[in-house]
């Protein structure tokens, strides 16, 4: 048996009002969490359409366009939501668009997890899945792979519609303060050596995180306590978390280099996570708050800047301007299907 999604309903009348609009094939992101017993899918949104696309592009899918929205999306997404498959709206032949959907949800995940800072545990779920539309029977066909075996087959899989998915999901917050000292290169015009002397002190600082103490209410769970346990149905819990982090110790390794400047990172991050009410574990919180705190802190693009203002722009990213915009206008369905989880 294959694994089980569990659809939030807005999704099936979100693809229905795709399948009555679409002039050809319509790609997407599904949009959830991840569990070991099951999946859940709280959230579709299409791929932007490309202004520089013409009719002679016809049906082929602009892997490269869709794997830039998918990065983008998932820097957008609320603490514990990640992108976990795609979907195409199509009548070509389930069959015959199997490895266009292979392609696009290993592409997207590779370029996903090539920017994370934090370490994936063994016991992740690596399996996403794909989703087949026919715009006119409605039939829809569900697989899976596993994107972490590049061989990985496709493996049937039950996608479920119910109502009210997230009514009872778990909120966790947590704030963090940062106070960060990044020395620069004495050359000033490498920006090659400035942006990887910037992304070694995230990477640093992101173990840091990692190696802390989580304290969920103030207190030290063990790894497999229940968090839902006793909860009434439909009841949302919420909970406080702290990240407890040790000094950095200095290295054998550390040696004395002349800089010429430095980058201060000061503040505080800010995190809120939302959890599966499926029996859902301390060891689950404690990752998904550490990796949220970690990805607030990279995405906050608090280092970019100071590369970027001395590089020259570079036309390819600029295509990207229109895919930026569309994603942020498309995610504020997700902040505004999310805002009745905050609700008591």
């Amino acid at each position: 048996m294959g694994r089980g999604y569990i659809v939030e309903g807005a999704v099936e009348g979100y693809l229905s009002k795709l399948c009555e609009q679409q002039a050809g094939p319509v790609t997407g992101l599904l949009i959830g969490q991840s569990a070991n017993q099951r999946d859940f899918v709280v959230m579709a949104t299409r791929t932007p359409q490309r202004e520089e696309s013409t009719a002679a592009a016809g049906n082929s899918l602009d892997k490269e366009w869709f794997t830039e929205h998918a990065r983008q999306v998932s820097r957008m997404l609320p603490g514990g939501l990640s992108v976990v498959g795609v979907f195409i709206i199509t009548d070509t032949d389930a069959k015959d668009t199997l490895t266009s959907l292979r392609q696009l949800v290993f592409a997207a995940e590779n370029l996903i997890s090539s920017e994370r800072l934090w370490s994936p545990a063994d016991d992740d779920v690596t399996e996403c899945v794909t989703l087949h539309v026919n715009p006119k029977t409605r039939k829809t066909v569900c697989r899976s792979f596993d994107v972490r075996d590049p061989k990985s087959m496709a493996k049937p899989a039950d996608w479920k519609y119910q109502s009210d998915v997230c009514s009872s999901w778990i909120t966790m917050s947590c704030c963090l303060n940062v106070d960060m000292l990044v020395p620069l290169p004495d050359n000033k015009t490498s920006t090659e050596s400035m942006d990887k002397c910037l992304k070694e002190e995230l990477r640093a600082w992101a173990q840091q995180i990692e190696s802390g103490v989580c304290l969920i209410d103030g207190k030290k769970l063990p790894e497999d306590t229940e968090l839902t346990s006793g909860q009434k149905r439909n009841v949302r819990q919420t909970y406080t978390t702290q990240l407890l982090i040790s000094p950095e110790e200095q290295r054998l390794t550390d040696v004395v280099q002349r800089c010429g400047g430095s980058v201060s990172v000061r503040g505080a991050i800010h995190s809120r996570i939302y959890l599966h009410s499926y029996k859902p574990k301390a060891k689950l919180a404690e990752k998904e708050i550490t990796a949220e705190v970690i990805e607030s802190g990279a995405a906050s693009d608090a280092t970019e800047p100071a590369v970027e203002n001395v590089k020259v722009q570079e036309p390819q990213r600029n295509n990207y301007i229109g895919v930026a915009m569309a994603t942020a206008a498309a995610l504020l369905a997700t902040a505004a299907s999310m805002l009745y989880l905050n609700d008591v």
